[in-house]
């Protein structure tokens, strides 16, 4: 079995897979490599657009045309889209994303009275 992904891989595969990214016509799709072409509102954008996707998948599950069981791999890669996209724009923000996110759970767990911390 692979070793649990880290935040800290994910950002380095981003930050090397950047420059050499293609778009459906196979054309560079950015024209700096380190994505500074698009702002934030467009990395935002792109991960709203990947949970909307994820969320279609949602409701078709609810509405009954399809079950979890049948749509759980689809809703698994729309997630990782948002997930990869998600470290992008922190990357672009400059924030470090693990800290970020233990610094606001551990917040949250002391908040609400707790123990579980990261």
């Amino acid at each position: 079995m692979p070793a649990e992904l880290t935040f800290g891989e994910l950002r380095r595969a981003n930050k090397r897979r950047l420059p050499l990214f293609k778009n459906r016509k196979g054309e560079p799709a950015h024209s700096k490599p380190d994505g500074s072409d698009w702002c934030l509102a467009q990395w935002s954008n792109a991960v709203c657009g990947e949970l909307g996707e994820a969320a279609n998948i949602i409701k078709k599950i609810e509405r009954g045309d399809m079950t979890l069981d049948e749509a759980r791999t689809d809703l698994a890669m729309e997630l990782a889209d948002a997930a990869t996209y998600l470290d992008l724009l922190a990357f672009r923000a400059g924030i470090e994303l693990d800290e970020a996110v233990r610094v606001k759970f551990n917040a949250v767990s002391s908040r609400v009275g707790c123990e579980v911390r990261l």
